[in-house]
């Protein structure tokens, strides 16, 4: 029936953002005026604190991913020159080593050579 308490409009959702001790980060969306109750120890802070490190969290593992990467491609090199040295076919060198990069130049091979 009109003017009952169930018409009453659904409060609205409000979204919160929390930093956790251990760095993790969330984003908590309640209703009601309250703020949320932590699950674990942290804080709450703003929008823009919180997508501020966001985007320092993303940039490390970005650069970290890309170190990964580049060490992986460094062994996967020294293990296809080393492979060709030892007198394997490039095509099982590249099986063998995973290598997916260009070709060995002589000029190339000797480098590795004289680094390794």
């Amino acid at each position: 029936m009109p003017g009952d308490a169930d018409d009453e409009p659904a409060p609205k959702p409000t979204t919160h953002w929390a930093v956790y001790e251990d760095g993790a980060l969330g984003e908590i969306t309640v209703t009601g005026d309250k703020p949320p109750v932590l699950s674990r120890p942290g804080r709450l802070v703003t929008q823009v604190e919180y997508q501020a490190l966001l985007t320092q969290m993303t940039a490390l593992q970005d650069a970290r991913l890309a170190q990964l990467r580049a060490d992986e491609t460094a062994q996967q090199l020294a293990a296809f020159s080393d492979l060709l040295k030892a007198g394997l076919s490039e095509a099982t060198a590249r099986s063998l080593s995973g290598y997916l990069g260009a070709a060995l130049s002589a000029d190339a091979s000797a480098l590795s050579d004289a680094g390794g």
